[in-house]
């Protein structure tokens, strides 16, 4: 792996015209790329991935890798010695040094890609489509006359030009409520609703407008808040099934310390609405003193849910 990311960081590095042509088969595998692919989308691709893992590295050593890759936007050059003494000039060292910087963040970058090829091939993680889901906080108030859903993301871009999302919120409800209650959202931070959808009675798609259109790789934080109806007309769950992917989610729900459950126990990747059958579950929970609790979630599979049930008094 790391020779086949010192072949692509020759001339203009992850911008030149034939990077298509100089992608290993390895990289090749942990990116996603296939024979099929176009050259666009095998540099989307490539880029895509590399961004991810080059922002693990120490700051010193993610410059150094973006710089050689032709990713930097100051760094310009048609051929990598270019790149490197805009490096050697930043760190004030000679270009030698500068190229040791460069290859000491490959080597760890390569091991990243390692592990991540081994994580792709258990789980199939990867989906290009328009955007994913770096990680998820969800804090669920239920201790408050209408419950509260307050989403944290973070995204990143799969394609240039990103300017809006579509965000859907599922929230299935009781037949005895009436129709002045469904689900409502607003933005706390990180973009505009421009339209919303009530695609059923527990089902509404809301449309956000970015505060400004994101590159491919580019990543984004925002923060979005759902309400629906009170907690006594509410399934007794929070689940996420992500149709994307999504590495990272976490959840908080404060339950309050007058009205904590009877039970509650951990939904962990189980197929959409196995959990409907309300019968605890194995991996038994405990709610602290205040009525809190929280978990978290990694390498999420596509399709399957995640979060917690509970059996209320």
């Amino acid at each position: 792996m790391f020779n086949e990311l010192k072949e692509i960081r020759r001339g203009r590095g992850l911008r030149a015209d034939d990077l298509h042509e100089r992608v290993g088969l390895s990289l090749r595998t942990v990116c996603g790329v296939t024979d099929l692919d176009h050259p666009a989308l095998v540099r989307r691709k490539i880029i895509l991935q590399l961004t991810k893992l080059s922002a693990k590295l120490p700051s010193d050593l993610h410059l150094a890798a973006t710089v050689a890759l032709g990713l930097h936007p100051d760094a310009a050059g048609e051929f990598l010695d270019q790149r490197v003494a805009w490096l050697a000039n930043t760190y004030d060292r000679d270009p030698r040094t500068a190229r040791r910087r460069v290859d000491n963040a490959f080597k760890i970058l390569a091991e990243l890609l390692h592990d991540a090829g081994m994580r792709d091939r258990k789980s199939g993680s990867y989906s290009p489509d328009g955007w994913y889901v770096e990680s998820l906080r969800g804090f669920l108030r239920l201790d408050q006359d209408l419950p509260s859903l307050t989403e944290e993301r973070r995204i990143i871009a799969a394609v240039d030009d990103l300017d809006e999302l579509i965000l859907s919120m599922s929230a299935p409800r009781h037949p005895e409520i009436g129709d002045e209650f469904k689900i409502r959202a607003e933005m706390v931070y990180g973009g505009e609703i421009v339209a919303e959808e009530q695609v059923s009675s527990s089902h509404s798609r809301f449309v956000v407008r970015l505060p400004a259109p994101l590159t491919l790789g580019q990543a984004h934080n925002y923060s979005i808040e759902f309400t629906s109806y009170p907690r006594r007309w509410m399934r007794p769950y929070y689940v996420f099934t992500p149709l994307r992917r999504c590495e990272e989610f976490s959840v908080r729900v404060r339950y309050g310390s007058h009205a904590v459950p009877k039970n509650v126990w951990r939904i962990s990747g189980l197929p959409a609405k196995a959990y409907e059958d309300f019968v605890p579950g194995d991996d038994a929970l405990t709610v602290d003193r205040l009525g809190d609790i929280s978990l978290e979630f990694h390498d999420l599979q596509q399709g399957l849910s995640y979060g917690l049930q509970w059996q209320e008094e």
